[in-house]
């Protein structure tokens, strides 16, 4: 009883925490029947080594029948066995490196065990031998408690298993829901004892899954499958060969493409990282590694392979290099899209530009879409942005440490921050062009009202006091950048509808500058419905408003001044349409009106407004007439000299522009 308890204890140590991989015990079990089998290959040269597994599995139980024929029981291998630590030469000299754990799997995952074999004695006789295993004697390895019979087979070794405990089916179930079928098992077969498959010709492997039955050799992946053998130098200063293995598949590579490593003959993964190759490529390939560095790092359970992390980075390395050759010409492609990819992303958001690193981009192996590009260059813009706010406001410890204003990071953050207030204006100016549109996509006429084009330059209801206005949204930047900032004595105030007030004004009360005060009357996009009135037109409707100022000004502004010490300037803003029919009616002198310099529809003149009922008593005021054409174009070209300042399109630099004189 002291072997089966020593035993069970070793089974138990080895695996408690490896409950659920059930895929250990099919691993142990039918790489010793392809030992066997290939053990008798190497002794007799004729010899088909041949493997059938049959496996039946429902909920209720799973049942294993695993043969091969090999040499079976005979003495030696009957040593080999009921030793648990003896190693058995024929597998070294084969280089399989055997770990001894297939007995202790039996005992740990199943229920019941027996073994059927059939071997040549010395004397050139058959036997046949059947073992429960474990053994219920208390000798659980031992062939001297069962008889053996004469027959006239090959030699052959049959083990059948019996799982239908809860717990070991439990440990079944988890395994067949990863495979259930003759295909996707198949899959798990290959990948699992690749070496094996690959490097023997004559291996023939029947599978039965359910009934489902599938074949297994090297002729169904040898066509298909590429061998790239280096050697390397690892930290313990010894030479290792290594072997990467391509297998075709149909399915394309994308991204990162793990490596999978075998130790032993059998998958095994490294216990301080992976193996991965990173690219797109339409011909899907599987890559496997061997090596005898594995063989000798392996653990006993054959699952992990202990080298270190410089070694792992090494062998990587390594890799790269032979796969960047092999796939030179789909990489030069996967690049190629890539700066396509880049050229668009750097034309469409110019705000992104200066964080993207084109090298680490434009060198990968993959191809990098829109989408990464931009991701990309968001987090490094992120990254810099965290340090802009932590860093911004610290003094320099020493004079050698650039104060980070003034560092290339910084100036990349405020020219993205100026390249997305500009493109903010380039919305603004798009959805200007769609309201002073005169026909919509069908061809019919489009009204607009007054309030949307009010609206678009600045909330109804505003008062811009200062330019840390809560309510400091506008868009007057579209009649003149001057109205984009306001300083504490910079105002602004939008009437709301109804009012009998202008529909904007503008004031400041600088004490050290000239008081002035801006009427801006907005028309609608479509018609004025005051253009050119007899009764009152467009121009004397602003001439009004700063008659009506100038009576009162605290209840229209809010404004004690003295009216007579301001500058009036009125400026009305419609279709150039509208304004031509102001300038020609009987009731505006069109001498009087001046062309503003290099715009087509848009005028000014020096004028006056009543300051009571006196006509002599008057107020000069200057009068404005801006086309929306005129505006949108002035506008539109204003902001694409800013892009291409932010693009650096306009050299500023005075030895720059020596040097282009030079030349």
């Amino acid at each position: 009883m002291k072997q089966e308890s020593n035993v069970s204890f070793r089974a138990e140590k080895e695996y408690k925490n490896s409950r659920e991989k059930f895929f250990l015990l099919l691993r142990e079990i039918i790489s010793n029947a392809i030992h066997a089998v290939l053990i008798k290959k190497s002794i007799e040269e004729t010899h088909i080594p041949k493997l059938s597994l049959n496996i039946v599995f429902d909920d209720a139980k799973c049942e294993i029948e695993l043969t091969d024929n090999g040499e079976g029981f005979n003495a030696k291998n009957q040593m080999y066995f009921e030793e648990l630590d003896k190693k058995n030469p024929e597998k070294e000299k084969l280089n399989f490196h055997p770990l001894g754990q297939g007995r202790l799997a039996i005992i740990f995952f199943t229920d019941s065990a027996q073994y059927e074999t059939v071997y040549k004695n010395e004397d050139g006789k058959y036997y046949k031998r059947t073992i429960p295993y474990p053994s219920m004697t208390g000798d659980l390895f031992s062939f001297s408690n069962f008889d053996a019979e004469e027959v006239n087979n090959g030699t052959y070794t049959k083990l059948i298993i019996a799982i239908n405990k809860q717990q070991t089916l439990g440990r079944a179930k988890t395994f067949f829901r990863n495979y259930p079928d003759s295909e996707s098992f198949k899959h798990w077969f290959i990948e699992t004892f690749f070496p094996f498959i690959v490097n023997n010709e004559s291996l023939i492997v029947n599978i039965s899954l359910n009934g489902n039955d599938t074949l297994i050799k090297k002729d169904s992946i040898e066509a298909e499958t590429k061998k790239k053998p280096f050697e390397l130098i690892l930290s313990d200063d010894n030479k290792y060969s290594f072997a990467l293995w391509l297998v075709k598949n149909n399915k394309p590579m994308h991204g990162d493409n793990m490596i999978t490593c075998f130790a032993r003959n059998l998958k095994a993964n490294l216990s301080n990282g992976k193996l991965s190759y990173s690219i797109d490529n339409n011909e899907g390939y599987i890559l496997y590694l061997t090596s005898d560095c594995f063989d000798e790092y392996v653990d006993t359970k054959g699952e992990k392979i202990d080298i270190n992390s410089d070694d792992i980075a090494n062998i990587q390395s390594k890799i790269n290099e032979i796969l960047n050759i092999e796939f030179k010409t789909v990489i030069e492609n996967n690049q190629k899209i890539t700066k396509q990819n880049l050229k668009k992303i750097q034309k469409k958001f110019p705000s992104l530009e200066a964080f993207i690193i084109e090298s680490d981009i434009v060198g990968d192996n993959k191809i990098v879409k829109e989408g990464d590009i931009i991701q990309s260059a968001i987090n490094e813009k992120s990254r810099i942005e965290k340090k802009f706010w932590n860093q911004i406001d610290k003094e320099p410890t020493n004079d050698a440490e650039e104060r980070f204003s003034d560092s290339e990071e910084c100036h990349k953050l405020l020219n993205s921050s100026l390249h997305i207030y500009v493109k903010h204006r380039e919305i603004v100016l798009q959805r200007l062009h769609t309201l002073i549109q005169q026909f919509d996509e069908d061809g019919v006429s489009k009204p607009e009202l007054e309030s949307t084009i009010h609206e678009l330059f600045i909330n109804r209801g505003t008062t811009l006091s200062d330019s840390s206005n809560v309510n400091h949204l506008h868009n007057l930047w579209i009649l003149d950048d001057k109205f984009t900032t306001f300083s504490n004595d910079f105002k602004a105030k939008s009437t709301k509808p109804g009012q009998s007030q202008s529909d904007v004004y503008i004031w400041a009360d600088d004490p050290e500058k000239v008081k002035q005060v801006l009427i801006f009357e907005l028309k609608s996009t479509t018609k004025a419905h005051n253009a050119g009135s007899k009764e009152e037109g467009m121009i004397a409707q602003v001439k009004r408003y700063a008659q009506d100022f100038y009576k009162h000004p605290t209840k229209i502004l809010n404004w004690d001044i003295d009216t007579d010490n301001i500058q009036y300037t009125g400026i009305i803003l419609a279709r150039k349409s509208d304004i031509n029919k102001e300038l020609t009616s009987i009731n505006a002198g069109a001498s009087n009106f001046n062309p503003i310099p290099f715009l087509k529809d848009s005028y000014y003149y020096d004028d006056c407004f009543p300051k009571d009922n006196n006509p002599r008593n008057k107020k000069d005021i200057r009068i404005e007439l801006y086309s929306f054409e005129d505006i949108y174009e002035l506008a539109a070209n204003r902001n694409e000299v800013f892009f291409k300042l932010l693009r650096k399109e306009f050299e500023i630099d005075s030895d720059t522009n020596q040097k282009n004189e030079n030349n």
